[in-house]
């Protein structure tokens, strides 16, 4: 089971950078980008991207990644940053600046037989974050409870190359603060030993998913439940044109939410989305 690169050159690659990528290429031909995740997944952070390109071709890549080392969350101007369950609870008066500063610390060595994305910061930041750049009255009810941003830093990833047929099992060794050889021998080491783990992960038969009838004909049956009746949907549309008449706005996007009782796992409306609405970004 040969690991990537050899110590030598990580040890070269470990004078440039904060991190290195250690890995491992494995055959994956008895899996699938969602069979991975399910393997992988501890039901914590994790995330699953992958990609159709013009209907019909998959992308070359698909990305997958569980157990982040550091979890940054902001809801205003409170924000949280959560290192493997030790939690800081701080204030900003732009939480993007804190989530800026803890990405330009995660600088990874480049290798060029791994794809561009081997580790670092996955996340969202929500639609009114712009406030943290604007100044807008009137902020819409908080009736989720969601963060406003949410990052989860993954430094391991599992990265599948459909071209290839193989998957990629990357763990990035911290090396930045590595001062001697044997520091950076235990680094090299102990980034091999996290590959090795996820790789056993994905060999286990436990979490093997089953398969699922699928069938997509025929009406919806499950009720549904939308945050407007048609009345105040139509009214809204009809305020939105008088807006851009009088040249307050140029455009909008305006949508209503969808509500359906969920009786499955999560991972199940993604498996059965990704069939019957496969795009260019589908993400978990």
């Amino acid at each position: 089971m040969p690991h990537f690169p050899d110590f030598a050159t990580f040890s070269k690659l470990a004078a440039t950078a904060d991190y290195v990528p250690v890995y491992r290429r494995v055959l994956s031909d008895v899996l699938t980008p969602v069979s991975a995740f399910h393997k992988i997944d501890d039901g914590g952070c994790a995330c699953l991207f992958e990609s159709v390109i013009g209907g019909e071709k998959v992308g070359r890549y698909s990305f997958l990644a569980a157990e982040p080392f550091l979890v940054l969350e902001a809801r205003g101007n409170d924000f949280t940053i959560d290192r493997g369950g030790k939690r800081e609870q701080l204030q900003a008066e732009n939480p993007l600046d804190v989530l800026r500063q803890q990405v330009q610390t995660v600088r990874v060595a480049k290798v060029p037989e791994l794809p561009p994305f081997t580790g670092g910061a996955v996340g969202y930041a929500g639609y009114d974050t712009v406030r943290y750049f604007e100044h807008l009255p009137n902020a819409p009810a908080d009736d989720r409870g969601l963060p406003d941003l949410s990052f989860a830093f993954y430094d391991h990833m599992i990265v599948f190359d459909n071209v290839q047929k193989t998957a990629i099992v990357v763990a990035l060794a911290k090396v930045g603060e590595a001062k001697t050889q044997a520091a950076l021998k235990a680094s090299y080491e102990d980034a091999c030993r996290r590959v090795d783990r996820f790789v056993e992960k994905l060999s286990s038969p436990k979490g093997n998913l089953a398969p699922v009838d699928i069938y997509t004909g025929g009406a919806t049956t499950l009720r549904y439940e939308s945050n407007f009746t048609q009345g105040e949907f139509e009214d809204a549309v009809r305020k939105c044109v008088e807006y851009i008449r009088a040249g307050d706005i140029f455009q909008v996007v305006f949508s209503q939410r969808l509500a359906v009782p969920l009786g499955v796992d999560s991972l199940e409306v993604y498996r059965t989305l990704r069939v019957v609405s496969p795009s260019p970004f589908m993400f978990f």
